[in-house]
């Protein structure tokens, strides 16, 4: 189900920006991100597109009640992140697409200097905010693409010698205090430029839930389009939303996305090895969810809380 909204195509003006957040059984956070939409922007400048994945818990009839200007497009089955984020750019008509899960709350001034930064950088083809948790902690938002060492091993056991510098799959401990392009930036909120989304070309939809950032990343990259981070720009990100309601579904798309991004990187015959060693990966944690260990929380939480390391003086 499509439902127009107002600015409609025929009215020949585009939105400043269009914004694209995919659901599923998001009733619980879907006002704080209305919420904070409504608060920091003109109505006049944005529209709104909201992608359901089969939400059973009301979270379309939310978004009808608080948010009657948004298009709404509802699935009657969840066809995955990257296919719904898809049908979310499909529809967009603005030169600026950020792109957010419902459980991040804008701050005054993310989307406008977000915005800036892509006008000061027209190589920027992706733009980041910094990004804080629920207490006001800094959410680590800027890292590298991952190695398959980094990604089998993990975030604690991968980025434990790394702490505070700008090395490694994630940059923990760093400032995110600096306006520059960085390798990869976080995917809970982003903007991209159409152009770069006309060259590079929609997500890759096998990635059910988790990869798709990375592929996507290092296909902008290829592309000479570069990732940037707009410190000025905050959101906070709850967190783990979709995760906590199907952890083992979590488990099994993530590391089935994870096999596909190495195994489109990595000679073919490297392949039956590798698909063995990241089912071994994903039965040991899905033991560690039955038993109860915060396995999400390990894998995204360490952001950016730990003091950065001191140099030994002389």
């Amino acid at each position: 189900m499509i439902e127009t909204h107002p600015h409609d195509p025929a009215d020949g003006i585009a939105p400043l920006v269009s914004i694209v957040t995919v659901t599923w059984n998001s009733a619980g956070v879907i006002p704080g991100i209305l919420r904070s939409i409504h608060s920091t922007l003109a109505p006049e400048s944005y529209e709104l597109i909201v992608i359901d994945n089969g939400s059973k818990d009301g979270t379309v009839d939310l978004v009808h009640q608080l948010a009657p200007e948004a298009a709404v497009i509802a699935n009657p089955r969840n066809r995955g992140l990257a296919a719904a984020n898809n049908q979310g750019l499909d529809a967009a008509k603005a030169e600026f697409i950020v792109i957010c899960n419902p459980d991040v709350l804008f701050k005054s001034g993310a989307v406008t200097e977000m915005l800036q930064v892509m006008t000061r950088h027209p190589s920027a083809g992706w733009v980041v905010p910094r990004q804080r948790h629920e207490d006001g902690r800094l959410l680590t938002t800027a890292g590298d693409l991952p190695t398959l060492s980094e990604a089998l091993l993990g975030r604690t056991l991968a980025g434990w010698s790394s702490q505070g510098t700008t090395q490694g799959q994630w940059w923990d401990g760093w400032a995110h205090d600096e306006e520059r392009a960085i390798p990869r930036g976080q995917e809970a909120v982003y903007m991209i430029r159409r152009a770069a989304l006309e060259q590079v070309g929609p997500q890759d939809e096998r990635y059910v839930l988790d990869w798709e950032g990375p592929d996507w990343t290092d296909r902008f990259r290829k592309a000479g389009w570069e990732i940037w981070l707009a410190p000025a720009a905050e959101v906070v990100h709850l967190g783990g939303t979709s995760v906590r309601q199907a952890r083992l579904r979590w488990i099994a798309s993530t590391h089935r996305g994870m096999y596909y991004y190495f195994s489109d990187r990595l000679p073919k015959p490297s392949r039956p090895v590798l698909a063995a060693t990241i089912c071994l990966r994903a039965l040991v944690k899905m033991v560690g969810a039955v038993g109860g260990l915060p396995l999400y929380r390990w894998a995204h939480g360490a952001a950016t809380t730990r003091a950065p390391r001191q140099r030994a003086s002389n």
